[in-house]
């Protein structure tokens, strides 16, 4: 009778170790990071950005779809996008939207899903 006893509760104690353990697996409550599709245009004439160190260099430009105005980006700023001057693009691309974006960083990040169109356009 005694043996059944210690091991009940080692089963309880052990149990309880391992909710513990699970409980603080659990990471609901931590904010998300979210992604949705959107369409991009890139202007086939560039822009100007000024970066971390504050010194302007050329970039592109890029709005998304519905959007009045040009934003500038950095030609890396499009994951697995490679611009090319003189070029306007239409992309399909992912937004990913950080929920806790760095001090010193983008609060969104887009990554390519494909080229819809890529237009020749003369100096404008």
């Amino acid at each position: 009778m005694k043996k059944i006893k210690t091991r009940i509760g080692i089963l309880f104690i052990l149990l309880t170790v391992f909710t513990m353990f699970a409980s603080c697996l659990n990471d609901d409550d931590e904010p998300k990071d979210k992604q949705k599709t959107v369409t991009l245009y890139v202007s086939a004439t560039t822009g100007e950005c000024t970066g971390m160190t504050g010194t302007p260099h050329e970039c592109m430009l890029i709005k998304e779809k519905g959007e009045k105005t040009w934003d500038p980006c950095e030609f890396n700023g499009i994951e697995g996008f490679t611009y090319e001057k003189g070029y306007e693009y239409e992309l399909l691309a992912t937004k990913t939207i950080y929920a806790n974006p760095p001090a010193d960083g983008s609060s969104y990040d887009y990554t390519l899903i494909k080229v819809v169109s890529k237009m020749a356009k003369g100096n404008e």
